[in-house]
C-alpha cells in the first residue's frame, strides 16, 4: 500500500482576510483525499508564529484563535523536512506545505520564500511569482506585454502623498471620471473606493493609503460585467475551470453567509455544491463563443506570464456595450481554491483531485539541492 503523504496546511496569518483563510483551509482539509494525504493543520497567528493542536480541525474553536495551541517550527533535519516543537523534538516529517492564505504575509510570497529557503516543497506560485501576482500594477504590466488587454491606470504611493507629489487634476485629466481607487497589495474587496470628483479622489486616496502603501487608480468600467476563471497546468497544457459571472452587489449575500453557509467548515461538513455558489454568482453563464474564447485566451496568456503553477483565479472586466474585455487581477490562492468552478469545468475536477494536483505539482517542481552551487569558473574560495 502506498504510504500517505504528510501535508502541512497553513492558514490564518496577519492579514485582513485572516478569517476567510481559516474557512477556506477547513474546506480544503475536509476535501483532501484521506487515502493518500495526511493533513497536518498549522495555524499562523496574527504575530506570524506557527501553532499546532487537535483543536484546529473544528471551526467552532476559532475566536479567532483556538485555545491551548502549541507553538511549533519547521526545519530541515537529517531525514528531510520536519515539523518540530520549540525544544527540537519532532512532531512529523513533512512532504509538502500547502498555504491557504489570502492577502499579505501568506499569499504575497513571504511564506513561500521562508519554506523555499528551508527546502520544503510548497504548492502554488513560487515566492517571486506570488510577490508579482500580489502587485496589481506589476501584474497588469506583465500581462500587457503578453498580449492581454488592461485598463489604463495610475499608481500613487504614501511617499508621493506626503511629499505633495500627487496631482489629482492630472490623474482626472488623463483617466477621466468616475474612477476606482484600490490598494495595490490587498484583496480586491479591501478598501476599494468609487470616486466622482476631485475632492473625493484626494480623500479616497488618503483613506486607502492608510490600509496599504500604494494605491492603483483606474477608470470605472461602464456597463460592467465581471468574469472569473481558474486555471492549472496539467499533463503538459493549461486546463481551465468553468467561467463565473459574479452577481452585482445588490444581489450578494451577507459576507458571513457567503463563507459559512456550507456548514462552517467543520470536519465532515464539506458540501461541494453548497454555499458561496448560485446565490452569489452564475456558473457557466450564457455568453458568445467569441467572448468565451477571448476569456480563455487571455487567461492562458496571463497564467503563463505570471507563474504557471498552482490553481489561481484570473478576474476580468467586460463592457457589455463596447464588447471590450480587460484583465483585472490574478488571485494566486482564491477563496475556497475555487473548487466550485472546477466541479463545473468542461473537464470536471473534484476538490479532492484539485488538492492532490497541487501536492503532486509541488513535489515535482519544488526541489532544493544542497550541493555546492558555485560553478568551478566563478569560485574564489578553496574547495
Amino acid at each position: 500500500m502506498k504510504e500517505k503523504l504528510n501535508v502541512a496546511v497553513l492558514f490564518g496569518g496577519a492579514s485582513q482576510e485572516h478569517d476567510v483563510s481559516v474557512v477556506s483551509a477547513h474546506q480544503l482539509m475536509d476535501a483532501a483525499d484521506v487515502e493518500s494525504l495526511n493533513v497536518i493543520p498549522i495555524y499562523v497567528g496574527f504575530e506570524n508564529k506557527f501553532f499546532f493542536g487537535s483543536q484546529l480541525r473544528d471551526l467552532r474553536n476559532y475566536r479567532p484563535r483556538p485555545p491551548a495551541l502549541e507553538e511549533v517550527t519547521f526545519r530541515w533535519a537529517n531525514e528531510g523536512p520536519e515539523l518540530c516543537r520549540l525544544d527540537g523534538s519532532r512532531i512529523a516529517l513533512v512532504d509538502c506545505v500547502l498555504p491557504v492564505f489570502h492577502g499579505p504575509f501568506g499569499e504575497d510570497g513571504r511564506i513561500q520564500a521562508f519554506f523555499e529557503l528551508l527546502g520544503f516543497p510548497v504548492t502554488g506560485f513560487d515566492a517571486a511569482s506570488s510577490a508579482m501576482a500580489m502587485r496589481k500594477d506589476v501584474t497588469k504590466s506583465i500581462v500587457k506585454d503578453a498580449g492581454v488587454a488592461v485598463v489604463d491606470g495610475s499608481v500613487v504611493s504614501r511617499r508621493q502623498l506626503r511629499s505633495g507629489d500627487f496631482d489629482p487634476l492630472d490623474i482626472i485629466e488623463r483617466l477621466g471620471l468616475p474612477l476606482i481607487v484600490k490598494p495595490v497589495h490587498l484583496g480586491s474587496s479591501i478598501g476599494v473606493g468609487l470616486v466622482k470628483d476631485r475632492e473625493q479622489l484626494t480623500s479616497t486616496v488618503e483613506k486607502v493609503l492608510r490600509e496599504d502603501t500604494m494605491v492603483l487608480i483606474e477608470p470605472q468600467v461602464q456597463n460592467l460585467i465581471e468574469f472569473n476563471v481558474a486555471i492549472i497546468w496539467r499533463n503538459g497544457s493549461a486546463k481551465l475551470s468553468a467561467i463565473e459571472r459574479p452577481k452585482t452587489s445588490a444581489e450578494l449575500l451577507d459576507f458571513k453567509e457567503k463563507y459559512l453557509s456550507s456548514g462552517g467548515g467543520r470536519k465532515g461538513d464539506f458540501l461541494p455544491s453548497e454555499g458561496m455558489l448560485s446565490l452569489t454568482r452564475d456558473i457557466n453563464p450564457e455568453i458568445s463563443e467569441d467572448l468565451h474564447n477571448q476569456i480563455r485566451d487571455f487567461a492562458c496568456k496571463s497564467f503563463v506570464a505570471l507563474g504557471c503553477r498552482g490553481a489561481p483565479r484570473i478576474d476580468f472586466l467586460y463592457n457589455t456595450n463596447t464588447g471590450e474585455l480587460w484583465f483585472n487581477e490574478i488571485n494566486p490562492i482564491p477563496g475556497s481554491y475555487g473548487f466550485f468552478l472546477w466541479e463545473a469545468a468542461d473537464e470536471p475536477l473534484l476538490f479532492p483531485e484539485l488538492v492532490s494536483h497541487l501536492v503532486d505539482e509541488a513535489l515535482q517542481l519544488s526541489v532544493k539541492y544542497f550541493d555546492d552551487s558555485v560553478p568551478e569558473g566563478t569560485r574564489l574560495l578553496p574547495r
